[in-house]
């Protein structure tokens, strides 16, 4: 899920992907403890509420209309943020969560029509008492199924690159599913069909013996679907499903236990909870969602910030190696192919960091790097064990052998043929202090002079590793060849 940037190495947020956060991010301490405490909430408010379970209250006309208008907008919205996830991070088990907050949605729609009014009119569905208290066991009973599939399917689904069209496909068939299994519940629940079920009310309101065992039941599979998202819970999603699941439990019970009716405080309050139920994950993806996008935000000044200081040292470096390359040149010609050379090797250097996140780039892939241009056949030989360099000790070891390798190739080994270079390394201990041990050599190339006139690529050679790395460089101009011994003090590990 996560990816390195090639800019200020690696970064816990994916920009393009923020919505996917939720369905993929551990939650963090933070996270949980609102979530804990969102649930404390409302234990405490159904424990103290439980005593009134039967307090009949007035009939209000506004209540149920409003209160599914809002729950089937919250769960329709959330499902579509769970399709937004899916689209970006393509589990199928997010299908089963956001094809469940659809039915919940829709059968909000559907138990609002067939609620009885209180002028005694017709409804458009059901039977005006059984047909809405069998929705609402339609409705508290799919949603904790949708989320034991999802549950014990998530963590066997794997990451597929999925096209546009096959996500929009699997999008389409969860769409058309959930209406396909909300429109049979609805008819389940018709007037036609709803006779044939069992009595759910003694009367107008209070409910039979066989609705509470149905409440009881429902709780249970509620329950079961908690403790399978319990043992696989492993998301900030998996954690609010939780919350979700909670927030149901206590009207469940208390429909059970206390045998609540219609418009009494506890039948309020259940509904105030379903709506926290359907709103709660909505509101959470919102919310990661905003910080994910305000860290993003703060994110990018620094990520500008640290683009600007390294530009900055780039063109400051071509400055330097442009002055300097320009006083030893005796010709235009000579000037443009020197000071090409030198930037076409810090470009490769700049690659390599920028390939590994500007993290550790290993020694044997930097020297195979700078010496590509020379190699042909077998006259270049690279030895030695992995170690690894940070950014500095990388362009610094770059610009060396660069040099190294153009003076061999203008004066040295690889200047004829049958002339080879052999670079090699180790490590050394020397005290507590651990050293890299670099040794160049070239061999079968035309004698060299043993007094060598000074030049800027043999100051750099010798004083660049010394200056920026404070280490040390011992270069030889031996008859039989150039050597070259290079210390570099590297990092404990």
């Amino acid at each position: 899920m996560w990816r390195k940037t090639s800019i200020g190495g690696a970064v816990d947020l994916r920009l393009r992907d923020g919505l996917a956060t939720i369905a993929a991010m551990p939650a963090n301490d933070r996270q949980r403890k609102i979530a804990f405490r969102a649930f404390i909430i409302l234990l405490v408010i159904a424990v103290a509420n439980a005593p009134f379970a039967r307090l009949q209250l007035d009939r209000n006309d506004y209540f149920i209309p409003s209160i599914h208008t809002a729950m089937s907008m919250a769960n329709l919205v959330t499902a579509a943020f769970l399709f937004a996830q899916y689209s970006i991070y393509p589990r199928r088990a997010l299908l089963f969560v956001a094809g469940g907050f659809i039915c919940t949605g829709l059968l909000a729609l559907v138990h609002l029509v067939s609620f009885p009014p209180a002028d005694g009119s017709d409804v458009l569905i059901g039977d005006k008492v059984n047909s809405p208290t069998w929705l609402i066991y339609w409705w508290q009973t799919i949603f904790p199924l949708a989320v034991i599939v999802y549950a014990v399917s998530k963590d066997k689904s794997e990451a597929a690159e999925r096209s546009r069209r096959s996500v929009g496909v699997d999008i389409g068939i969860t769409i058309a599913g959930a209406v396909v299994v909300t429109a049979a519940l609805t008819f389940f629940s018709s007037a036609s069909i709803a006779g044939y079920l069992p009595v759910l009310h003694e009367g107008w309101l209070p409910r039979t013996q066989f609705a509470r065992q149905l409440s009881a039941f429902v709780a249970v599979v509620n329950l079961m679907a908690l403790v399978v998202l319990f043992v696989h819970r492993r998301t900030l999603l998996d954690q609010w499903l939780m919350v979700t699941l909670l927030a149901w439990l206590p009207a469940l019970v208390m429909g059970s236990f206390f045998g609540s009716i219609r418009f009494s405080e506890v039948w309020y309050l259940s509904w105030l909870y379903a709506l926290f139920t359907g709103s709660s994950l909505l509101f959470v993806m919102l919310m990661e969602t905003l910080l994910l996008y305000r860290r993003s935000d703060q994110y990018q000044r620094l990520l500008i910030a640290e683009l600007d200081h390294r530009v900055k040292n780039v063109l400051a470096q071509v400055a330097a190696v442009t002055a300097s390359t320009r006083q030893v040149s005796h010709s235009s010609h000579d000037f443009f192919r020197s000071l090409d050379g030198r930037i076409q090797s810090m470009a490769a250097a700049h690659t390599l960091l920028s390939e590994r996140g500007w993290q550790d780039v290993g020694l044997e892939a930097l020297l195979r790097n700078q010496l590509a241009p020379y190699t042909t056949g077998t006259n270049v030989t690279v030895d030695g064990s992995e170690v690894m360099l940070n950014s500095a000790e990388t362009q610094a070891v770059a610009k060396v052998i660069h040099e190294l390798a153009t003076n061999a190739a203008k004066y040295g080994a690889l200047s004829i043929p049958g002339g080879q270079i052999s670079v090699s390394w180790g490590l050394k201990l020397n005290g507590v202090v651990t050293k890299l041990i670099v040794f160049w050599r070239e061999i079968g190339g035309p004698p060299v002079a043993c007094e060598h006139p000074s030049s800027y690529g043999t100051n750099l050679i010798c004083n660049l590793i010394p200056h920026e790395l404070g280490g040390t460089v011992d270069l030889v101009f031996a008859k039989e060849g150039v050597n070259c011994r290079i210390e570099i003090p590297v990092r404990p590990g």
